[in-house]
């Protein structure tokens, strides 16, 4: 079976509009699924996860497939007519094009211009929102995180967040010890577990373990993304590098 047959069926399972549990992968700059051969989901336009990374905006998009084999979307605002006209999320997700970026602004910490280290924008209108990711430190364990959805903004909006009170809490990210694995257990606001997720010998997984919606998948998986950057970007590593790069280490 053509592994766009694979992707498409991910995509499009039970009467409901659900997505089934699933475990994916980050390679590089593509998010595979595991339980489909390995087939490729979603593509970042830069590595998160790699020190070297300088960018402050990177791109999450879709693959999409038209013919047999993998295509990947860029600025094309067409839809695939196959998609029942019924499922207006599913269209906008067959676009061409991002569906989200991911932001971490340059000098993040030193700045009071902008609305918060890392969050997540979209890139559409009628998608779920903007997203904030919000750490929680703590000098003796991993940080937890929350990630703050701004109901309907888009990339566009200004300002790119409603007000504190006015934002809902997506998921609750808190970190949980498996032996000696980096692991982390995602919840909803009603403290249903939607996710787990893991680093195997540097692989980095999210074990999906609901049913769920796929406007609410797609944001899971940025969010997921974003709180990796988050890792890669606030590491004793890379902030080494960046002194380095900036001429402040010999």
């Amino acid at each position: 079976m053509p592994k766009c047959l694979e992707t498409e069926s991910y995509f499009s399972d039970r009467e409901s509009g659900e997505k089934p549990p699933a475990s994916l992968c980050l390679s590089d700059q593509c998010v595979l699924d595991l339980g489909a051969s390995s087939t490729p989901l979603y593509r970042l336009s830069s590595d998160v996860t790699s020190i070297s990374n300088k960018e402050s905006s990177v791109r999450l998009e879709r693959v999409k497939c038209n013919q047999p084999g993998l295509e990947i979307g860029n600025e094309s605002d067409t839809v695939d007519e196959s998609i029942p006209s019924n499922e207006d999320y599913d269209k906008l997700r067959l676009r061409k094009g991002p569906i989200f970026y991911l932001a971490h602004p340059a000098n993040a910490q030193y700045r009071t211009d902008i609305p918060a280290k890392y969050y997540i924008t979209a890139a559409m209108p009628g998608m779920m929102g903007n997203i904030c990711l919000e750490p929680s430190t703590s000098r003796f364990q991993r940080p937890s995180f929350k990630a703050m959805l701004s109901h309907k903004r888009t990339a566009s909006d200004n300002p790119l967040f409603n007000e504190d009170a006015q934002q809902v809490l997506l998921f609750d990210i808190q970190p949980t010890w498996t032996a000696g694995r980096t692991c982390y257990k995602w919840n909803d606001l009603q403290g249903h577990r939607m996710a787990v997720e893991e680093t195997i010998d540097g692989q980095y997984r999210l074990i999906i373990t609901s049913w769920i919606e796929p406007e609410l998948r797609d944001a899971l998986v940025a969010s997921w993304l974003l709180r990796l950057w988050h890792d890669t970007a606030e590491s004793k590593q890379a902030k080494r590098a960046c002194k380095s790069y900036n001429g402040m280490l010999p």
